[in-house]
């Protein structure tokens, strides 16, 4: 589907006919489009590309079920796109996924009615491999499940306790290493596909890991000893080399969520909450020095109340960050939002009005032509959209 977008938006520029020679005046996607509900024209694409302004040019319902979807998550190539669905009025999570983008439905991940599935991350530096967190409620336990390729998963953890926020990368030499909390822990563990490389052993206090991309940086939060009782964290990236950690300079008190690297690794971005009853919560930045402070770039932001394994999203430049928030919100209607990590600029982009109430923002890592997913009603259940932007 992207690669399509980017052929169209660089053919030839389109002479007076609103089709070029040869063009398809009907382009069926597969998918339900929303205003407009046709294709845009060569002609149209080129116009929307060279206006200065960034604005939705094509948005389309990629999946709904008539229940609510949660996460859209994007593979490290763009290629592939994970997400959470819900049942409406009750107790349930299951993961489905496009493992590819031109497939017309996803595919479930499939678990028995009392599995609660939940904390899908695809691995770093991996075509098609990932990881999630698995509740059995016959057990009340939680065990981290595996697939190298796309395949049936796997459990990775055994016998009692809540096995969460997996984190994934695959060497090149077909190595896995795998890191999770468990109990406010961080436990790591290496395999291939004979055998255990390396048994389970705990790694450092912390919870929400992230791997780099080189394999040789994990992200994390760690509960920072408290001088009062209010809830403070520390933002810690450990260089697994040296063991040397780097705690960024984040606000003394308040709720940490949900870290993310930047684009290039330079720099992280995390949701904040300041103590106090329903206080708004924020996006912050920081570079990863120990002399850098955290700065808030967008303020009032949307975040989801249910699941929390998932953080800012940057473009792919690691310009900007997107988002929804409750300072552009018109009615039901909240317009896209992005924060400039390096100035104060603030753009909002509108889109069709038929979705309301949106979240989680999740843009494409790797398409020049912004893909972005999030989630939202039209109607009663929360569906899966993407919007399409002229440029960045």
């Amino acid at each position: 589907m992207s690669v399509a977008w980017l052929w169209l938006l660089l053919a030839p520029c389109a002479p007076a006919q609103e089709l070029l020679k040869g063009e398809f005046g009907d382009i069926d996607l597969g998918r339900q489009l929303l205003e407009p509900a046709r294709f845009p024209t060569v002609k149209q694409l080129r116009r929307a590309a060279q206006n200065p302004s960034i604005e939705t040019v094509l948005m389309i319902k990629l999946y709904g079920d008539q229940n609510n979807h949660h996460l859209p998550i994007w593979s490290q190539d763009g290629q592939r796109l994970a997400f959470q669905r819900s049942k409406v009025q009750a107790s349930s999570s299951k993961i489905l996924l496009f493992d590819a983008m031109s497939r017309p439905a996803p595919i479930l991940l499939s678990g028995g009615p009392d599995e609660y599935d939940y904390m899908f991350r695809w691995g770093v530096n991996s075509p098609g491999g990932y990881a999630f967190s698995r509740i059995k409620a016959d057990e009340q336990n939680t065990h981290v499940y595996f697939s190298a390729d796309g395949t049936k998963p796997l459990p990775k953890t055994s016998g009692p306790g809540q096995n969460q926020y997996p984190t994934l990368y695959e060497r090149t030499d077909g190595i896995w290493r795998l890191v999770y909390e468990r109990g406010g822990r961080l436990i790591h563990e290496a395999f291939n596909a004979d055998d255990r490389i390396e048994a389970p052993f705990e790694l450092a206090a912390g919870t929400s890991p992230r791997w780099s991309r080189d394999g040789y940086r994990l992200l994390f939060l760690r509960e920072r000893a408290r001088s009062t009782r209010l809830a403070a964290m520390d933002v810690v990236v450990r260089n697994l080399r040296t063991e040397i950690d780097v705690l960024l300079q984040t606000p003394r008190v308040g709720l940490i969520r949900s870290p993310v690297w930047s684009p290039d690794e330079q720099s992280v971005a995390f949701y904040m909450q300041e103590p106090g009853d329903s206080q708004p919560w924020n996006i912050q930045v920081c570079s990863v020095s120990p002399e850098a402070t955290a700065r808030t770039i967008a303020a009032d932001v949307i975040v989801n109340p249910d699941f929390k394994s998932e953080g800012p999203s940057w473009e792919p430049s690691g310009r900007r960050i997107w988002y929804f928030s409750q300072r552009h919100r018109q009615q039901a209607y909240y317009p896209l939002a992005a924060a400039a990590v390096g100035s104060e600029e603030n753009i909002v982009v509108q889109y069709p009005r038929r979705c309301t109430t949106p979240g989680d923002v999740a843009v494409n890592p790797v398409t020049q032509v912004p893909e972005i997913a999030f989630v939202g009603h039209d109607g009663l259940p929360r569906d899966l959209f993407i919007v399409f932007l002229n440029h960045y």
